[in-house]
């Protein structure tokens, strides 16, 4: 129903007319995992520059470390066509609405304590970031449901703020001239898949070479006090990525990557509200994924799981 569905197309994984429908949807799920891996690895990398630098924070620590990650994201970006921006950062945002989306028939209420924006609220965040940057062809969604328009006025601004707010961390922590501190970077550790569905995520990630690149750039970016650890784990039936202090660990579980494909498939299966903005249309590519049906009002109430702590 939502513009996890502009997961079109990219540099890395761009589709042709002569691949198979079935090799274009794995093209489609493959980018959506990769770009959600992506945000997610920024953003525990975001809580360990915070907690190992000691960064100030003004507000909460997972707004920051959002910020960060969506601010990362575009600056890995930096000078590529906005037709290669957009699908990566938008399966971001699409991925945040559709578990609000599918949260609604698991939570009686929404979790109103909890330390992190509801995922409707992350959704609208990254849009507005997004949006924020400059990215001319996206003018298209002021004044809908996607970035209503007094939102919309204030992302210039709000980008402006999240890219100083990185630039002074790098400014201030960095290293220059890339240079690395003896004895302090960030290594990556695959644990063995334990079934089929995580060594598919395994296969995709090595391919990728996504861990192993942001490590190799923060390791070489930032004056690091000790090594710290990535670590692909079998967590069970746990869709978490997390950020242990004591251990200087970032976890990601194999299971939170086939949740992020359950999430592609149910955007894929529910194209219908992106395809009513053009530029949106633009992004989905296949004509056949904008049926012209109607689709419900982004709901008002109700919080999906958070999967990304």
């Amino acid at each position: 129903m939502l513009l996890g569905l502009t997961i079109f197309c990219s540099t890395n994984f761009a589709t042709s007319a002569e691949q198979t429908e079935d090799g274009d949807q794995t093209n489609l799920r493959r980018l959506f995992v990769l770009a959600n891996l992506e945000f997610t690895l920024f953003h525990e990398f975001g809580h360990a520059l915070i907690d190992e630098l000691t960064l100030p924070v003004f507000g909460m620590e997972e707004d920051a470390a959002d910020r960060i990650a969506v601010i990362a994201m575009l600056k890995e970006r930096q000078g590529m066509p906005e037709k290669e921006i957009i699908p990566w950062l938008f399966a971001v945002a699409g991925d945040w609405y559709t578990e609000w989306e599918l949260g609604q028939s698991q939570r009686s209420q929404p979790s109103y304590w909890d330390n992190h924006r509801l995922e409707i609220q992350r959704f609208h965040n990254v849009v507005c970031l997004v949006y924020g940057s400059g990215l001319n062809s996206l003018e298209e969604l002021i004044d809908t449901e996607f970035l209503p328009f007094e939102r919309a006025m204030n992302c210039d601004y709000e980008y402006r703020q999240a890219r100083e707010a990185v630039e002074w961390a790098l400014a201030t922590h960095g290293n220059r001239g890339g240079e690395k501190p003896a004895g302090a970077e960030i290594s990556v550790v695959y644990e063995q898949p334990s079934n089929p569905g995580n060594q598919l995520m395994l296969d995709w990630i090595r391919a990728s070479a996504v861990a192993d690149r942001l490590a190799s750039r923060f390791s070489a970016n930032f004056k690091l006090r000790r090594t710290i650890r990535i670590e692909f784990e079998n967590c069970g039936s746990s869709p978490d990525a997390y950020w242990h202090h004591p251990t200087g660990t970032i976890t990601v579980c194999y299971e939170l990557l086939t949740h992020f494909l359950k999430m592609a498939d149910h955007r894929l299966q529910n194209p219908g509200r992106a395809c009513d903005i053009p530029t949106l249309r633009n992004y989905i590519g296949d004509g056949s994924r904008c049926p012209n049906a109607e689709s419900d009002a982004i709901p008002e109430q109700d919080a999906g799981p958070a999967v990304k702590s």
